[in-house]
């Protein structure tokens, strides 16, 4: 059974009315730099069940375990048209200080190479990305954030980097016994991904926009997260 979030009607009237206010974004969406919060990787794999297809007439594959499930990591990234910002762990909780951190040592010199301030920044709706604190730094940097509508995971192409990045991390079924190997594997996931993988990836919001539109605002690409 497919997942999906659970949509309020306000939900569904907001992401409409963004999709119409984003109908002719066409080549602006070149010069978006899409970023996430934080991604979760696990030791022990991907989360969700692990299948694969069984010969009866061979011993059955095991998945081991860790105690405690072996521990994770958190990340942050951003990503445009024109390349990725450095990847960036975060070792505890994160809140608004640390968020500023990270776009004061990731986001902005990234944006300063690429060249000029004609750019927009996304992030989702979440409280560290909402702070007054981090509205007033990016304000101090002439940084134009891009309105983000709530509930909106599948219209996000960084989400689909976490995809591609998991089948290369976890591929063959493959377990990772320390948190430095994880690491260095996570890290080689995000540095060679193909530059034509993620200019594909930008160019399909104009696609996403108007799927919303065609769908009432209701889901329609979960299926490309997954």
């Amino acid at each position: 059974m497919a997942r999906r979030l659970p949509l309020s009607k306000l939900h569904i009237s907001k992401r409409l009315q963004w999709a119409r206010n984003h109908m002719s974004y066409n080549d602006k969406w070149m010069a978006v730099l899409f970023s996430d919060g934080k991604k979760k990787w696990n030791l022990d794999g991907p989360d969700g069940n692990i299948k694969y297809w069984h010969d009866l007439r061979k011993k059955p594959s095991s998945f081991f375990s860790k105690q405690s499930g072996g521990g994770s990591v958190m990340v942050w990234a951003a990503f445009g048209f024109n390349g990725k910002v450095g990847l960036a762990f975060l070792d505890d909780r994160q809140n608004s200080p640390k968020y500023i951190e990270k776009l004061e040592n990731h986001l902005m010199p990234f944006a300063e190479n690429i060249g000029g301030g004609n750019w927009e920044y996304q992030h989702d709706n979440a409280p560290i990305h909402t702070s007054n604190a981090k509205k007033n730094y990016l304000n101090s940097k002439n940084v134009t954030v891009l309105e983000w509508p709530p509930m909106s995971p599948e219209l996000n192409p960084i989400e689909n980097v976490w995809c591609i990045m998991s089948r290369k991390v976890y591929e063959n079924g493959g377990q990772l016994y320390s948190v430095n190997a994880f690491k260095a594997a996570i890290e080689s996931a995000w540095y060679n991904l193909e530059p034509e993988i993620l200019q594909t990836l930008i160019v399909s919001l104009e696609k996403r926009v108007f799927d919303v539109i065609l769908n009432n605002g209701d889901f329609k690409l979960l299926r490309t997260l997954y």
